[in-house]
């Protein structure tokens, strides 16, 4: 098959990881990237003359879409939002896409209800591995120990709509364990093998997924630290156990108890170890991307 990918590619995350997994299933695959050059979607396909159009949540591919449709009419087209918030009208700007696309996904079974009104073939599809590139670590040197080794480690935003992290980071600081924080208010960010490394020598990494609310949903940071080997620490909240198996991380469920969690988590070396061994397996064989890929291709009868 032919898929033509309208996907953000220069940050070489969510996009990438996607055309590979397209290839590892056999597909042939061009990709235009939708962040810098969305506007060439439509002049990409008419050399291509693709099956399937995968987007990305980006607005201005609403008319390249539906131009595409018109000069291919058997095409199939579809688009993934890799994130969520409170409710839908969040994304309003993306209806016009949503509506154009066969098919939608989206990361929070919550909220498909209120979607499928915009698209009723709206589907879950969770976030996945980069297993290319997120894997444990090739070595580690006495300079990693020095800049990783911690306690307790948290990658990600703190500021703006994540400000509602802060409690748990404090909380966190006030226990006077050794912890690391990457990515918020002015501390840098890891990625690739430096996240790998960061991961393998933090002995419980947070995880605080946002909008609990929304329940069967989860940060793709999770797959991460569980592909590279760590133990996952994540805030609950309901069906998290129909996404990640119970006996492979940890979970809290407020501020006051993510203290008595890590305490525990800190005083069972052995079977923290253990668990981040299952989740490090588990999350290699069952939720990669091409995990991901063949379950939407499935969903669209492709």
């Amino acid at each position: 098959m032919k898929i033509l990918l309208l996907f953000p590619m220069a940050d070489l995350q969510t996009g990438n990881a996607i055309q590979r997994a397209f290839e590892i299933l056999g597909h042939e695959v061009v990709a235009v990237d939708a962040k810098l050059n969305p506007g060439n979607s439509y002049t990409t396909s008419l050399t291509f003359e693709p099956d399937l159009i995968f987007c990305s949540r980006t607005k201005e591919l609403a008319d390249q879409v539906t131009q595409i449709k018109c000069r291919f009419p058997n095409a199939v087209a579809c688009a993934w939002t890799v994130d969520t918030r409170y409710n839908i009208n969040n994304w309003v700007h993306l209806f016009p896409l949503i509506r154009t696309c066969d098919y939608y996904f989206v990361v929070a079974n919550k909220l498909i209800p209120k979607w499928r009104e915009i698209n009723p073939n709206t589907f879950w599809l969770p976030q996945g591995l980069q297993n290319e590139i997120y894997d444990k670590p090739k070595e580690i040197t006495k300079k990693d120990r020095e800049t990783f080794e911690c306690e307790v480690s948290f990658a990600g935003r703190c500021n703006g709509t994540h400000r509602w992290r802060v409690p748990y980071l404090d909380a966190i600081e006030k226990m006077g364990v050794k912890f690391s924080v990457w990515g918020c208010e002015g501390h840098s960010q890891v990625y690739n093998e430096e996240h790998n490394k960061m991961v393998s020598l933090s002995k419980i990494n947070l995880c605080c997924s946002g909008w609990p609310e929304n329940e069967k949903y989860t940060s793709v940071r999770n797959y991460k630290i569980m592909g590279a080997g760590g133990f996952a620490l994540e805030l609950y909240r309901n069906s998290i156990y129909e996404i990640i198996p119970a006996d492979i991380f940890g979970c809290y469920y407020d501020v006051v108890d993510l203290v008595r969690v890590i305490s525990h988590w800190l005083e069972q070396e052995e079977e923290r170890k253990k668990s981040a061994e299952r989740a490090y397996k588990w999350v290699h064989a069952n939720a990669t991307y091409t995990h991901r890929m063949k379950t939407a291709l499935e969903h669209m009868g492709l």
